[in-house]
């Protein structure tokens, strides 16, 4: 009988051995950030192991630098709860059957987290540390449990932006490490054209270099958070000035269950009209290297949030050179202003609707400053902030076993 569970890794000295562990294999943006921190903290010296639960052997999103192991996962669930205590007892069991060695356990979301706390409830022995992207408003009971128990049994607590630091802090009143997002600079600017071209084929349906629609992108897929029924009305009002206009919504991975909100967007969809209609394109999860070429199709990446942990689709719209409309409140504007981006009310589809038009008709200017802004936010420089943290870590679970023996 063939055994479910892959070997852990060999650990592999170096400045300290670190497993990141995350819910997912595909690019939701905490994913993201677990792959492109794993990568800069290898190459700083550190060894790293990325744990991703995994359904059905599906592949993670990327190629890593760090090492990566796939932890089996069953079928779906019909509800959250019961996913995340699924999710949670599957990571547990492979921890505690295989346990594997580190000298920090690093949860990148409170499923992950839940299953470290289950593994060490076993017996498994961890340090853990936990990073928090946003502080979600939970009505179910025990997914809000699951948060709080993940934030407050952490040794260590990161959030990625200052505004999550003090959503932290007045929700669980703990004091956290700031550590911020990165982007590959070069990987959006350097765009395959022949991508560009063939997503432009497949979206539109013509040969290639057929007339141009203006492009609105938004990404994150259709939830709550992300303001998407919003978007849409504002989009609605765009064409009535672009006729031809279209929004393209990339993304949507997650355990979450939005079903009433996506009932909403899908009947305020069906009220407009059916030219309207065809200009929405939903994309869905694609390939990691087709996204930076669906944001050089864009005109303008829409970003019209109403709750976000730090808004990392902005920094990769700017490093791309497209413009972006975000939502005039923090985290937003802890990196964006009026130099780089176009600030909105997000509440106000009127004011989306005229960001998206400003947005557009913004100057090459605006592109370039951009493109400077998003440089200064490097995956090296966030690798780097969690060093410190690390040390101190790894340093009392030493202290507190030399006092042992």
């Amino acid at each position: 009988m063939n055994d479910p569970y892959p070997p852990a890794p060999a650990h592999v000295q170096g400045r300290g051995s670190i497993g990141l562990f995350t819910y997912s294999t595909v690019p939701r943006g905490s994913v993201v950030h677990t792959a492109e921190l794993a990568d800069a903290l290898t190459d700083a010296g550190w060894s790293v192991t990325v744990y991703a639960l995994s359904k059905d052997g599906a592949g993670f999103f990327r190629p890593l630098r760090a090492r990566l192991v796939l932890v089996p996962a069953a079928a779906t669930p019909p509800t959250t709860q019961a996913l995340v205590a699924q999710r949670a007892a599957e990571l547990a069991d492979y921890l505690v059957r295989r346990r594997p060695a580190h000298d920090v356990h690093h949860a990148q979301d409170c499923l992950s987290a839940s299953g470290l706390l289950a593994a060490r409830a076993r017996g498994y022995p961890l340090t853990l540390a936990r990073t928090v992207h946003h502080v979600e408003r939970f009505d179910d009971a025990y997914l809000a449990d699951c948060q709080e128990r993940s934030i407050r049994r952490a040794a260590v607590c990161f959030t990625v932006s200052a505004a999550t630091r003090r959503d932290v802090a007045a929700s669980f009143g703990v004091d956290s490490v700031a550590v911020g997002n990165g982007v590959d600079c070069l990987r959006f600017e350097l765009c395959d054209a022949r991508r560009v071209a063939a997503w432009r084929v497949s979206i539109d349906g013509a040969a290639a270099g057929a007339a141009h629609h203006p492009t609105i992108l938004a990404v994150g897929g259709v939830e709550p958070r992300k303001n998407t029924v919003r978007l849409l009305r504002a989009f609605a009002r765009v064409r009535a000035q672009h006729p031809h206009a279209r929004l393209m919504i990339l993304g949507g991975a997650t355990v979450l269950d939005h079903g009433a909100y996506r009932a909403t967007f899908d009947a305020e969809l069906s009220a407009l009209p059916a030219a309207v209609r065809a200009a929405v394109v939903e994309l869905g999860v694609v390939s990691d290297d087709d996204v930076p070429a669906l944001y050089r199709l864009a005109d303008v990446v829409a970003l019209p949030s109403l709750h976000e942990g730090f808004g990392l689709a902005a920094l990769e719209a700017l490093a791309a050179g497209v413009p972006v409309v975000a939502s005039d409140q923090p985290p937003f504007t802890e990196f964006l202003d009026s130099s780089c981006a176009t600030l909105v009310d997000p509440r106000s589809d009127v004011s989306i609707a005229d960001g998206l038009l400003r947005a557009a008709a913004a100057p090459a200017s605006r592109r370039a400053a951009g493109q400077v802004r998003a440089r200064s936010y490097s995956w090296p420089a966030v690798a780097a902030a969690h060093a410190p943290s690390y040390e101190r870590m790894i340093a009392d679970a030493r202290d507190a076993l030399h006092r042992s023996l």
